[in-house]
């Protein structure tokens, strides 16, 4: 799964490339800002005091917003990017960045509707934003979370996860069974542990062989690198993740405590939130 590339806007502070959920291994830098926010005000048009002032609040508010996002201060970077997109609130790249940073402060809300103003804008783009679908599973609404992974397959037709969170939403609306009969065919996502995981959610292995995959070292894998943090990390995730969708809440939690210990994805990295947003979320549930 891929962060979807959308063109700049006249005013923007932002690569689009801020935050990428699931990429290729080895792991990329994700977070690009500093070259594009010195230039900021000079795009607006000379003689406008407005616009100049909008340009510099908006430069101030995405210094804050990443700055605070960065340090792993979700709920400050999510007051900021919410000002932001009230100041700018037709730029597509922000309302990109707001749906992430929302996703990252628990806010599924927001999230959705972020991402649903970013539709609006462009599209286009809906197809991309599966994103909007992991937020609309932890909102409950696993109709819209189904048809957005059945969009977004037209544009990733290799990706176990597509397929694995299509299940989730399926098997909530039913049944595992049910949902398992609807289990998208993947058979190209050569990622470790990608094909075990596929298998596991397919009823075809267990977590402790999916584990067992996602523990190998070798020479191009040495133990507890970042290779090898990133394959365990995956596979505690959706372990817990497959916990859930059986109802076992307590292996659940277990497993999504050890992916968050792990995360090598980084505070800003949206995959990299999903652990711990997912405890976030489930332990507040409780209360």
């Amino acid at each position: 799964m891929y962060h979807p590339t959308i063109p700049f806007q006249k005013i923007t502070i932002f690569s689009i490339a801020i935050v990428t959920l699931w990429i290729p291994y080895p792991i990329a830098q994700s977070l690009s800002l500093e070259t594009s926010l010195s230039n900021l005000s000079a795009q607006e048009p000379s003689g406008s005091n407005d616009l100049l002032l909008r340009a510099q609040k908006a430069t101030e508010l995405g210094r804050a917003t990443m700055s605070s996002f960065r340090e792993g201060k979700y709920a400050v970077a999510f007051k900021n990017c919410s000002e932001l997109c009230k100041l700018e609130p037709n730029n597509i790249n922000y309302q990109v960045l707001l749906g992430d940073i929302s996703f990252a402060a628990g806010q599924m809300d927001a999230c959705v509707a972020a991402y649903d103003k970013l539709i609006e804008l462009q599209p286009s783009l809906e197809p991309k934003l599966w994103q909007r679908g992991l937020a609309l599973y932890y909102a409950n609404e696993f109709k819209k979370g189904v048809q957005q992974f059945e969009t977004h397959q037209l544009v990733n037709t290799q990706d176990v996860e597509n397929a694995v969170w299509h299940l989730l939403c399926a098997a909530r609306i039913s049944n595992v069974e049910e949902g398992r009969g609807k289990l998208i065919p993947i058979s190209e996502d050569r990622r470790v542990p990608m094909s075990q995981i596929y298998e596991m959610y397919a009823g075809r292995m267990t977590p402790e062989q999916v584990l067992a995959i996602a523990n190998r070292t070798s020479p191009r894998v040495e133990l507890d690198s970042e290779q090898h943090r990133l394959q365990r990390y995956y596979a505690y995730l959706y372990i817990g993740l497959y916990h859930e969708m059986l109802k076992d809440k307590e292996a659940s939690i277990e497993a999504m405590k050890k992916a968050a210990k792990l995360n090598p994805l980084g505070k800003t990295n949206f995959m990299g939130q999903v652990a711990r947003v997912h405890l976030q979320l489930r332990q507040a549930a409780k209360k």
